[in-house]
């Protein structure tokens, strides 16, 4: 039997609109490529809001990795992929 959750057990939010205006408290997650240049497109936006190449790069991870920067109240999380 499935068991309906409620709306504070919720995880994942869909929701439309500017990604940096949400609040402080919410994590952020987007992909990056294994050497983290973050040169276009919202990686850019990414590493000029939160900075930390070198504190990613430290996490010596590899594409299927997970990098995190914690920011304040907020986690970042960096998704290293690579283009197939």
């Amino acid at each position: 039997m499935a068991s309906a959750r409620s709306a504070k057990e919720e995880r994942i939010r869909y929701i439309q609109g500017d990604l940096f205006t949400c609040p402080g408290t919410d994590s952020l997650a987007h992909c990056i490529s294994e050497d983290c240049h973050m040169s276009a497109g919202i990686a850019a936006i990414f590493k000029k809001k939160f900075g930390g190449v070198q504190e990613l790069l430290n996490q010596k991870k590899k594409t299927g990795d997970v990098a995190v920067l914690k920011r304040e109240n907020r986690y970042v999380y960096y998704l290293d992929w690579v283009w197939t």
